[in-house]
Order: structure tokens, then sequence, then C-alpha cells
């Protein structure tokens, strides 16, 4: 069985932790690792890491493929995609690199930033799953449900399936219900969370896509041919410029609007694994340890009176008092605040961000980069002030700036400075200036992390500002 791993979201309701740039399944917020490399972790049992493959949004590629690199996740089984389509395109795409690779591929798809606390229960539900999928069904997984939750779609069982005893045909799906209607579904007993984890032969869901979205289905031949390596490190697999055009033009709708709710080949396995969807903050009061008031809190926290509430932090102290089903989550560049019943709105709060042209809606204060990261400290009409990392053995790319200079101080680590046609060595508190226009690179030759202190200068300080002459990631 092969898994597919669909890490494209942007996780806007989990603000501003996770933003555009930086999206819930690349952060860590249950568990020992991020959201995406727990996901891959529960799948090892079942499913090598040679057969596993992932589709994100360009923009995350480098940095997915960094989380998956302690798992010997390979470059060439990301499919990097130039914008957010829904789940049916990244789906069909896949399913036609399967196909090829192999006639009688099964295809399971999993999101990769939910929770599934019975591990064991879940990959004996996959291998039923593997099973109904060699027969030619297309298997969905059903949460029982235990609330009357709106904010989840519904699958209705149908009747039980022949020889199959415990697998149902899915009789309708049902989208997210008002209150009233979620409480009908918990007290019928029929009704099941969708989870979005699916099983299917590649070639089925390729022959259910040209019967049901066949605007999609038609494209995908095409769109298979202009898949290629990218260039520079971590050559994983992209779409050419015709593709990038094609793929940018199809319809952006989900597997099961495009597929699931209109197929009779649909059955529904019930399980019961622990599944949450982790979908805004409440939803950690599921999955967190709490205090004896009920308070999930996280970081450097002072909690005096408080209950029922979420708090989370990083290294800065924060005090709360008298708090009651309250969120309020610290980082160093935005703090949110909000009643915990108001959590699924926060990503109403991020459009308002981004209508009103705050950065802080999809860039966070520490921007991750193919070669490390930077953290902006503090900045004016004239100036910036960052801090940079540098991994070991890794360069930025050869580069120049129209309209600042920068001056750059060693922290920590040795530091290669290739300025115009000379190479300077730096070790902590040396520095050097980098003048207007002048072509530059830095680079960590060594194996500990390397952190400057970066001060640019200008009458125009823009981050777009580089002109790139060499680099190993292929940016130029």
């Amino acid at each position: 069985m092969y898994g597919v791993i669909l890490a494209g979201g942007s996780g806007t309701r989990f603000w501003p932790v996770s933003r555009e740039q930086s999206p819930k399944q690349l952060q860590k917020l249950i568990g020992t690792g991020t959201m995406i490399q727990n996901t891959v972790q529960r799948l090892l049992p079942l499913i090598s890491i040679e057969n596993l493959y992932v589709g994100t949004h360009q923009h995350q590629a480098i940095e997915t493929l960094r989380q998956l690199d302690s798992f010997g996740f390979s470059p060439d089984q990301l499919l990097a995609e130039p914008c957010s389509k829904n789940t049916a395109l990244a789906i069909g795409l896949m399913a036609k690199v399967l196909a090829e690779k192999n006639a009688d591929a099964i295809m399971a798809v999993f999101p990769a930033d939910h929770v599934v606390s019975k591990p064991e229960n879940f990959i004996k539900v996959l291998q039923k799953a593997e099973t109904l999928a060699q027969k030619g069904f297309m298997v969905t997984l059903g949460i029982p449900p235990n609330r009357p939750e709106t904010g989840f779609g519904y699958l209705k069982q149908g009747l039980e399936l022949e020889d199959f005893e415990g697998i149902y045909r899915a009789d309708r799906f049902e989208e997210k219900p008002d209150i009233s209607k979620a409480e009908k579904f918990l007290e019928q007993g029929t009704y099941f969370w969708n989870c979005g984890i699916f099983a299917w032969k590649a070639t089925t869901i390729l022959k259910e896509l040209q019967q049901y979205a066949p605007d999609i289905h038609s494209q995908l031949e095409t769109l298979r041919g202009c898949i290629q390596n990218s260039s520079g490190k971590l050559n994983h697999l992209e779409l050419n410029a015709k593709g990038c055009e094609l793929f940018s033009s199809l319809p952006s709708i989900s597997i099961d609007y495009a597929v699931m709710e209109k197929s009779s080949n649909v059955v529904m396995i019930p399980a019961d694994i622990g599944w949450n969807d982790v979908g805004a903050w409440n939803a950690l009061d599921e999955v967190c340890e709490k205090d004896s008031k009920g308070n999930v809190l996280t970081g450097n926290i002072l909690a005096q009176d408080c209950s029922n509430s979420i708090v989370k932090g990083q290294n800065r102290l924060i005090a709360t008092l008298g708090l009651k089903d309250t969120v309020v989550v610290d980082t160093p560049d935005a703090l949110l605040v909000c009643a915990k019943e108001r959590s699924q709105d926060v990503k109403n709060l991020v459009e308002s961000l981004n209508e009103k042209g705050h950065q802080e809606g999809k860039r966070p204060a520490t921007v991750k980069k193919p070669w490390g990261s930077y953290t902006v400290l503090d900045l004016g009409p004239n100036y910036l002030l960052k801090r940079i990392e540098v991994l070991p053995g890794e360069s930025l790319s050869l580069q120049s700036h129209q309209h600042r200079s920068e001056h750059w101080t060693v922290a920590t680590g040795t530091a290669k400075v290739e300025l115009k046609d000379e190479t300077h060595q730096l070790k902590t508190n040396d520095s050097i200036v980098i003048p207007l226009n002048a072509k530059h690179r830095l680079g960590n030759p060594e194996k500990e992390l390397l952190v400057i202190y970066e001060i640019q200068f200008g009458e125009i300080i823009d981050e777009n500002d580089i002109s790139r002459y060499d680099d190993r990631y292929g940016r130029c």
C-alpha cells in the first residue's frame, strides 16, 4: 500500500502560531514532533517510508523535506503544487503518478495535521481498508461521534456489505450541519464524522474522476507530463511553467464534492481510532493534558484563579488572572486573546488582518528558508535588525541589493563571506559591511549553527530587494 499525505493547508484557525508561510502541519502542537512528523510516524508500521508520498504548496516544500529528512524520506516523493486547489486535483495527480508506477497500487490518503490517539486500532482499520480497496471499493473512515459537532461533515451508514462484517455502504454524505441537525445525527446513531481518510486503487479513483469530474481528469495526463525535478539542492518534484499555468486554471473542489458524494462505490469502516482534526485552538481541550482546573498551559505560564482556559506561550512570561473559557496565544510578533467558543472564528480574524495589510497575518516572526531562518527583531523607517541562523554546511545565494547596505556581526559559529572578489572567514564578534550593490554570499562552512545579527540601512527596506546570481536551491 502507498500512502499519500496531503500537506498543503494553511491552518489559519491556529494563528498566530500557524500562518500561511509556516502552517499548522509544520508546527509542534501536540506530541513530540510536528503534525506532519507525527503523521508519518504512525503510518510507518504499515507503510514503508519508500511508499510514502507528500503533496504540498511550493512555498512549504523545503521545510517539509527538512522535517521528514530524519525518516529517510526521499525528496523525489514530494510534489510541490504552485497553488492550493483543494483535494480532488491533488489526489487525481498523485493517483496518476502511482498508477504509472504500479498498475495495482493501493493508495491511502491522509491529512497531514490530524491526531490519532489509538494507533494500534488505526493500523488495523487501514489493513481492512486495504483489503476492501483491492476488491475495487472506495473506502472512507467514519468516526463515531461523541457530541453534536457542527464543524465536521457526516457520513450516513447504509446497509452492511455482504461478506464483510462491520463494513457498510456509505448511504450519503452530509455537509456541516447546524446544531439542531447535529443533535439529531447523534441521537440516530447511524451518522459518523467524515475524517478525510480514504483508501482505493489508484486506477479506481482515476475512473471515478473520469466519470464525475471529467474537467479535472481530462488534464491529468498533460499535468503528469509537466512534472519535473526542481533545480538546486533537495530536488523534489514540481510542475514546469506549462504545468503551473494549467494546474492553476483547474477547478478548486474537494474529493468529497467531486466524487465521493456522487459515487455508489463508497464503503465506510467505523473507526474508533481516537481521531481529532485539531481544527481550532479549543480542540486542544481533547488532546492535551489539563491541570486540576481544566486549563491547558504550555510555556512560561503563571495562571492564578483561571479555569477551562488555553494559554500557550514561548519564552516570555505570561501571567493570567481570573480567566475563564479563554484562549491566549503569544508569539514574538503577535498575541491572540479570544473566547474559547469563538476559536473557529480566528480564521475570519486572519482574513481581516490580511485585508488590512498586516504582515503578521501571513508571515511569522521567524521565517524558515532553505538555508536556515531569519527573525526580524526591530525595524524603523530606514533600518531593520535581523537575527540570521545558517544551518551547518548551508549558504545563501550570491546576491546584491539596490536599496540597502548591510552590517553583519557574528554571534556564534564561523561565517564564510564572499564579498566582491574576496572571501572572508569571520569568527565570533567579527563584523563586516556589505555595501550597496555589492555581490555577496553568506555561508556556514562548519558543523555547528551559525548565528549572525544583520542591520540593514537604506531608504527602502524591502525583503524583495534581492538580485540573485547563483543559488544552490535554484531560486535565481
